[in-house]
């Protein structure tokens, strides 16, 4: 039973000294006095049952008397303490709780040798020291924004895979993070156990300091950039976006499985056809409009979806938003986005509002170890609107790029075996059981909503998507990151026009990888694809000029395909054919 506990006025934060040998875990408890009358909260009668003993404990804004299995009586406290470990957050914006700490009994005692909050020395504050230790993978504490928190279980569900998480643990991690995730998606993931307290606030200047210098450096150079219309090419866009960029952020863009054949032959097999051009046609009327994924496109382009936009700037993902909705293209988003899906939904809905139509959205999904998150991530795809799924089948484990690797770097300490596993033992984030049988599952989760799958290198692959009645397939291999020496989607295409082209009719087949000019359009196109995906090119884009590179990036192609046309002598994408194209004999076999 709680009695007498109620909100004193204050916003701040409570703090607990432990002088029992009980651990202590976060929680929140209703806004609102309890008397023996108040009905209780179950999670907190839960929370309280457990406790034996006497304990006595120190809150900010509040003073708990005594505790026994039975009863816990409270008395306000309007002296406010002078350090608060969580920091005087506002919660206006949480009216139903009130921001304390409350008891949870567990069976853990705590070792006088690694025990935090400095108990007993007279300080609340975690030593950067103490983080340091809980550096392993079975024992992973991060330090974000000065507040410290245990990984030690989310990290194997990490979405951007467990080795980043484990790499850095025992770490202040606030610039990386912050980089890559927006403000209050941490909270979205961790349960408020996994909340430690908070570091000396001398210590957490430091890194705090360290990157609000590099984001003022980054500013102005973004500001020195040359004017958004001098930019003549793609390339010419992430040349502007590698001038300022971080090596870290550079490294992350363009990574690639291993020795990084398959990322540049995913340029190169482009290089190796040739255009024919026809004359004396009527080309004074030109029309690149198309139907991607069942929408209509102004262009036979689409943004692929590409993971931590936000590494190159605020706005990430949501510029992508705005890019493609003014150009009239259709946008990928990817399932490892910065911002929530939630957010992005929002910003095209209100794109639709200010420009008066509706922008075309598709949605990446993959197959997580952990089906039911899966399942809601669906559900809340299919609830915002969005007009198709994409289905990534090509990541049963995450390639093995050496580069980002080396920059995440590795730590010599006691237990080498543990910080060095081989890459392919890492706890799996995507669920390599998925099959063909699971197709039925995701229809029944999409509700109608049509699915394309992902990564498909292999005719008979495509056949077996037609089979399954999908809508369609991307061919594509992942941008080099996955699986080296693996065919390019343009390569893949080839062949399949080859051996099967009743089948490019049959089944709407997409690529992407290398496409940098509009003259790769169109020998796509050619060889009977629906439309290209294009991401990294966008990344850079937005990275360098936010919001007006994506719609430059969009305008370069446009005039390059246009331009194409023309002097193909074709006015429209369906008269594009392959006797327009001549390739070297026998490349893509």
């Amino acid at each position: 039973m709680i009695n007498g506990l109620c909100q004193s006025g204050s916003s701040s934060t409570t703090r607990v000294f432990l002088r029992s040998a009980r651990t202590l875990r976060l929680s929140h408890i209703p806004r609102r006095c309890f008397s023996s009358s108040t009905p209780q909260s179950p999670s907190i009668s839960r929370r309280f049952a457990g406790l034996t003993g006497a304990a006595t404990l120190a809150l900010t804004g509040y003073f708990l008397v005594r505790s026994s299995r039975s009863e816990l009586r409270c008395e306000a406290e309007q002296e406010k303490e002078a350090h608060d470990p969580v920091g005087d957050k506002d919660y206006e914006d949480e009216p139903d709780v009130v921001p304390i700490l409350a008891v949870e009994a567990s069976d853990q005692r705590f070792d006088s040798e690694r025990t935090p909050y400095g108990i007993g020395e007279g300080s609340s504050y975690i030593p950067m020291k103490e983080v340091a230790r809980h550096d392993l993978a079975h024992d992973a504490w991060v330090v974000i924004d000065g507040k410290v928190y245990d990984v030690t279980n989310f990290h194997k569900y990490h979405p951007g895979g467990s080795k980043i998480i484990v790499a850095n643990a025992g770490r202040d991690v606030t610039e990386l993070y912050n980089a890559m995730h927006p403000p209050g998606i941490l909270s979205q993931n961790l349960a408020p156990e996994n909340y430690k307290g908070m570091v000396n606030p001398s210590e957490a200047a430091k890194a705090l300091e360290a990157i609000e210098k590099e984001k003022a450096r980054i500013l102005d150079a973004r500001d020195a950039l040359p004017p958004v219309e001098t930019m003549l090419g793609l390339d010419e866009l992430q040349i502007a976006a590698e001038s300022f960029l971080s090596p870290r952020v550079i490294n992350y863009y363009a990574a690639a499985s291993l020795d990084g054949y398959t990322l540049a032959q995913n340029r190169n097999s482009f290089r190796q056809c040739r255009l024919i051009p026809r004359i004396m046609r009527d080309v004074s009327s030109i029309s690149p409009q198309t139907i991607l994924f069942g929408i209509p496109s102004a262009l036979p382009i689409y943004i692929s979806p590409a993971s931590n936009a936000l590494l190159g700037h605020p706005d990430g993902e949501l510029n992508l938003t705005r890019g493609a909705a003014k150009t009239g293209i259709i946008q990928g988003v990817s399932a490892a986005a910065s911002f929530p899906l939630i957010e992005i939904l929002d910003e095209k809905e209100r794109m639709d509002e200010e420009l008066g139509g509706k922008m075309g959205m598709v949605y990446q999904i993959y197959v997580q170890t952990d089906r039911g998150r899966t399942e809601e991530i669906v559900k809340e795809a299919v609830a915002g609107g969005v007009q198709a799924l994409m289905l990534t089948v090509d990541s049963a484990v995450l390639g093995h790029r050496q580069s980002t690797d080396k920059l995440i770097g590795t730590k010599n300490d006691a237990e080498p075996g543990i910080r060095m596993k081989p890459f392919e033992e890492w706890p799996p984030y995507h669920d390599p059981r998925l099959n063909w049988e699971d197709l039925g599952w995701l229809k029944e989760l999409a509700q109608g909503i049509p699915i394309y799958l992902k990564g498909i290198s292999h005719i008979d692959d495509v056949r077996k998507a037609k089979e399954h009645k999908l809508a369609g397939c991307i061919l594509s291999n992942h941008g080099g990151r996955q699986c080296d020496q693996a065919r390019t989607g343009f390569e893949s295409l080839r062949s399949i026009h080859s051996e099967d082209p009743q089948l490019l009719k049959d089944v709407e087949v997409y690529i992407d990888g290398g496409i940098r000019r509009g003259t790769d359009v169109l020998q796509a196109i050619a060889f009977g694809a629906r439309g290209v995906g294009l991401g990294r090119p966008f990344l850079w884009a937005q990275a360098a000029y936010g919001e007006k590179g994506v719609i430059r990036a969009v305008r370069i192609l446009e005039s390059e395909i246009v331009m194409a046309m023309r002097l193909l002598g074709v006015t429209r994408l369906d008269q594009v054919d392959p006797k327009m194209v001549e390739c070297l004999q026998d490349f893509w076999k």
